[in-house]
């Protein structure tokens, strides 16, 4: 009896615990679903899956919630539920003339404490499976026939109050630009030197006299002749013709007389 008992106290205390973690985990997993037709549902984040395998989504209905493992460059990386802020993914058809061929082309992730993950999935199988609160679960899944309804895939998950204040963005390496090689420039040619000015001839400089003053010019020389009184004057005339033209000149020839001096 007393065995019983212990066994019932015991489921008794396994049943609280677990509905004391299903409270803690629907508290932690509160938040909205957004589909790509723009439908949102908001409340208890039971089921957000992207797959049919473990890593392609959360919820509370998961073991430990869940997680998303994607794969980023040549490494997979992992986000728990309870990490998880926001998670985007990105739709795209694999052939436009297939309208059910629809794939992920990769997820972004914002954890809580604000890094910034993007990454394409590690799973094949991509479909859409959302439980949230008491809405009817709704599923997508791409080839499955008519049925399908590519509004119906999952967009966004947020989680309420998650979100950090910064968020960090996802490093990215910065690209090298190389500025573009500007065209040679020709030489310019050499300058011509400039001609020398020409310099003026300087007048010869005439050159110095002994004693350094010119001597002044020799004043004329006055000849004085004696003036004698005349004492008598004759005068005589000469009728002659020029051998050449035959006129006659005459020729007139006057004489002073002077007395002859001592």
């Amino acid at each position: 009896m007393r065995r019983c008992e212990s066994v019932k106290i015991l489921l008794l205390a396994l049943a609280l615990s677990a509905a004391g973690a299903a409270l803690a985990h629907a508290a932690e997993l509160e938040g909205t679903v957004t589909l790509r037709g723009g439908k949102t549902l908001t409340g208890e984040i039971k089921v957000a899956q992207v797959g049919v395998l473990q890593g392609c989504g959360i919820g509370t209905l998961l073991p430990d919630m869940g997680f998303f493992r994607l794969k980023v460059g040549d490494k997979a990386v992992e986000v728990k539920a309870a990490d998880l802020a926001q998670a985007e993914i990105e739709w795209g058809l694999v052939a436009e003339n297939d309208p059910q061929s629809w794939e992920i082309k990769q997820i972004t992730i914002i954890r809580r404490d604000g890094m910034t993950i993007t990454g394409k999935p590690t799973w094949s199988v991509q479909a859409t499976s959302v439980v949230v609160g008491t809405e009817p679960a709704l599923y997508a899944f791409p080839k499955a026939g008519l049925d399908f309804a590519p509004e119906n895939l999952l967009a966004k998950i947020e989680i309420a109050g998650a979100m950090p204040a910064v968020v960090t963005p996802p490093e990215t390496p910065a690209a090298v630009i190389t500025p573009p090689t500007p065209p040679e420039t020709p030489a310019a040619p050499p300058e011509t030197p400039a001609a020398p000015a020409e310099t003026p001839a300087t007048p010869p400089t005439p050159p110095e006299t002994p004693g350094g003053t010119p001597p002044a010019p020799a004043p004329p020389t006055v000849v004085t002749a004696e003036v004698k009184p005349t004492i008598g004057q004759g005068a005589m005339e000469v009728v002659v013709t020029c051998p050449h033209c035959g006129e006659k000149m005459v020729i007139r020839v006057v004489v002073n007389v002077t007395p002859l001096g001592e």
